[in-house]
């Protein structure tokens, strides 16, 4: 087999067998584009390469002065990629398997303060269906911290109005149930009753079946994760907040919320659906206020 043969047979495992996004997968296609092209140019073997030449690839990109989140993740890339041709006998030697990725800061995520979150959900204008739907899809993006990967694969069946909680299909097609408390309900409802019909009847590709995805576009297509986070921009925008505001921000406000509220750490790793606890624990640090009130509860001398 060709380098090129197993990339395609590598990217094809990550969608078939691991169950990565499209974006991921799309990331780790252009990654080892880029190595390839960096191995023709130096005349390198990919298949036979070994661990000091490999490192050259890393001065380089290095010297090229690319961001040290995007080097890390060109490592991690090679890495997986190296690991799959050894596991297939493809390889003798893993010339990865010692190569180091940059140190990266850790970086704590930015949640809304509660002014911040109700200017926000405030800044929406709902006397129009579009503004209804954004209204909706704003709460909910806050009631259940889901990705916006998520969001946009969320369908009118996964929503349960009985038991109030709503399926999504995390990463590697992993499901969990979120709960959706009343109010994100109420919208949800009047905008499946009232607004996505309306939406949906824009919808032109009689030759194509309707769109199942819960937000609906003014043309009645499924919002798609780009679609979403536009317009979460724009009505961060609106509402003052950092331009860095994105859906990700909710969902970084939904966790410290429920840790500032009290809620143990586990719970808000399986509302996440986070596969590592290590991954929640992040939000401990922006979850102070609960830990302050046990201090000096507890403390004799606080």
């Amino acid at each position: 087999m060709t380098i090129d043969a197993q990339t395609s047979a590598f990217l094809a495992e990550l969608r078939g067998v691991r169950g990565l996004s499209q974006h991921t997968v799309s990331a780790y296609a252009s990654d080892l584009a880029a190595y390839a092209d960096w191995g023709e140019r130096n005349r390198y073997d990919l298949l036979t390469i070994d661990y000091r030449s490999l490192r050259g690839y890393l001065a380089e990109l290095d010297a090229a002065a690319y961001e040290r989140t995007t080097i890390a993740r060109k490592m991690a890339c090679l890495r997986a990629f190296y690991v799959f041709l050894t596991e297939k006998g493809l390889i003798e030697r893993n010339p990865a398997e010692l190569l180091q990725s940059p140190k990266l800061g850790r970086r704590l995520p930015k949640a809304l303060d509660s002014d911040e979150l109700q200017r926000l959900l405030g800044a929406v204008d709902e006397s129009t269906p579009s503004g209804q739907r954004d209204s909706a899809l704003l709460e909910f993006l806050y009631a259940t911290g889901a990705r916006v990967s998520e969001v946009a694969a969320v369908t009118v069946a996964d929503i349960d109005y009985d038991s109030g909680r709503v399926r999504l299909m995390g990463k590697g097609s992993k499901e969990r149930y979120v709960p959706l408390h009343p109010l994100a309900l109420a919208k949800l409802r009047d905008y499946e009753a009232q607004v996505r019909p309306e939406l949906l009847a824009h919808n032109t590709k009689a030759t194509s079946p309707l769109p199942g995805g819960l937000f609906l576009s003014t043309r009645g297509n499924a919002l798609s994760s780009d679609a979403i986070r536009r317009i979460v921009h724009r009505y961060g925008l609106l509402a003052g907040i950092a331009p860095t505001f994105s859906p990700h921000s909710l969902r970084h406000t939904f966790a410290t919320d429920l840790l500032n509220e009290g809620l143990d750490l586990r719970s808000v790793q399986e509302l996440l659906g986070h596969a590592n606890l290590s991954t929640t624990q992040i939000y401990t640090h922006l979850s102070t206020r609960r830990l302050q009130e046990a201090y000096h509860q507890a403390h004799p001398r606080a």
